[in-house]
Parts: structure tokens; C-alpha cells; sequence
């Protein structure tokens, strides 16, 4: 039996630095693809971007979304401008044409100590969670400390150690949590930024202590390895 439709025409998919990464939505129409496209675009609440990823070497990405369709000799391209202002004629993405594209956010996770850092990863929300908690107890002082690619958050009765892909991304992490306390005016979580010389020693041994891992994974600095 015929079926009544064939491959869908168009599609709106998602990009990782310029290469396909996984179809959103897949139609017959232009109208109902775009009509997808911007309900898809509309509801990309992140609160947390992906900045960088790991595929063997840590490096910058960057996500669009796109309204696609099955390129057609009669195609027109669209005319772009590069970063340094200069027009080029986009190319079809494999058998596909482009007809339009938006910036998109992914959400970040994180591997978590104590966690799968596969199939358990936690959002910053979690990272909030764990930093707020018991923030407001009397006689409270917490502290978050940078250990290479290693988020430290602990006092007396806590420690949690947030592993990232690599020192920028520990910082970045630092950062946004210290301006959500500075924001609730917080006063007893201390922000101690990057490990120096004088106390990166004591830090070790503060994981070696809280943790079963060798001096040698304490020391990586990111998780490229």
C-alpha cells in the first residue's frame, strides 16, 4: 500500500559549531515547520549555558537551530556576513538547505562528587542548592575555593567538589554562584576565587581526605584525560 507521504520536506534541527546534532522537529510543510521553529525558539529558557565541551580536547561551542528543507536545484542560499563583516553565500548543510537560524541555549550539567558523572549529572540549580543550604543558620561560614578545574564548597560538616572540564569553567561556575549570594546578600558563604600556591597544598589534602582518589586525579586539571 502507497503511503501517503514521503521523507518529510522540512525539518528544524539542531547545530553544534556549524555540524548536525539532532533533528527537533520533521514536517511536510514550510508553514508548520516555521510555526515549530518559533515555539522551539520561544520556550529556550536556560539558565545556565553550555559554553564548551569535551570531545577529546576542551573547546568553545555554539548551538543554533535551524529551519531546514531538502535542497532543490532551484534553491537560493542565504548571503551571510562573517565575523569579520564579510558577505558569503552559506552552503546546504549535507542535503539540506538553511532557510533560517537563531542562536540556542543548552543547559550545562555537572559532575557532582559522590555521582555518576555519566548517567547523574546535576544543573546549576542543584550547585545553588547544595551553596544555599543552611546559609541563613547562625554562626555559618561556608567557603568555595578553585582547585584547577575543581569547585570546592565546604566548612565543617559539608563538602561537595564540583568537577568541571577546565579552570575557565570552574571560574565561570565561581562567578555566577558568588553574584546569586552577593544578590541575596548573604554574608557567611565566602568566595575564595582560585587556589594560590600558599593554599593549593592544603586544599589537596583536604580532597585527599573527603574522597577515595590519588594525589594524581586531584592534581588533573581538566577532564580531557
Amino acid at each position: 500500500m502507497k503511503k501517503p507521504y514521503g521523507p518529510a520536506t522540512y525539518r528544524v534541527i539542531l547545530v553544534s559549531n556549524g555540524k548536525y546534532k539532532k533533528t527537533l522537529h520533521r514536517c511536510q510543510t514550510k508553514e508548520t515547520a516555521f510555526i515549530n521553529y518559533h515555539k522551539i525558539k520561544d520556550s529556550n529558557k536556560v539558565l545556565y549555558p553550555k559554553k564548551q565541551i569535551n570531545t577529546g580536547t576542551i573547546k568553545p561551542v555554539s548551538y543554533k537551530i535551524c529551519v531546514t528543507k531538502i535542497t532543490e536545484d532551484n534553491d537560493t542560499f542565504r548571503q551571510l556576513r562573517d565575523d569579520y563583516g564579510k558577505t558569503y553565500t552559506e552552503k546546504p548543510l549535507g542535503d539540506w538547505t538553511i532557510l533560517e537560524s537563531s542562536d540556542f541555549d543548552i543547559e550545562e550539567t555537572f559532575w557532582l562528587y559522590g555521582m555518576n558523572p555519566n548517567t547523574n549529572r546535576v544543573d546549576v540549580r542543584e550547585i545553588i542548592k547544595r551553596v544555599l543550604d543552611g546559609a541563613y543558620k547562625k554562626n555559618m561560614v561556608k567557603q568555595l575555593i578553585i582547585v584547577h578545574n575543581k569547585l570546592l564548597i565546604y566548612n565543617e560538616t559539608q563538602f561537595d567538589m564540583v568537577i568541571c572540564k577546565c579552570l575557565e569553567e570552574a571560574q565561570r561556575l565561581h562567578h555566577t554562584l558568588a553574584k546569586i549570594v552577593k544578590k541575596q546578600k548573604i554574608k557567611n558563604i565566602m568566595f575564595m576565587g582560585t587556589a594560590s600556591k600558599a593554599t593549593i597544598t592544603r586544599m589537596y589534602d583536604l580532597i585527599l581526605e573527603k574522597t577515595n582518589w590519588k594525589i594524581e586525579k586531584i592534581r588533573r586539571t581538566s577532564t580531557r584525560y
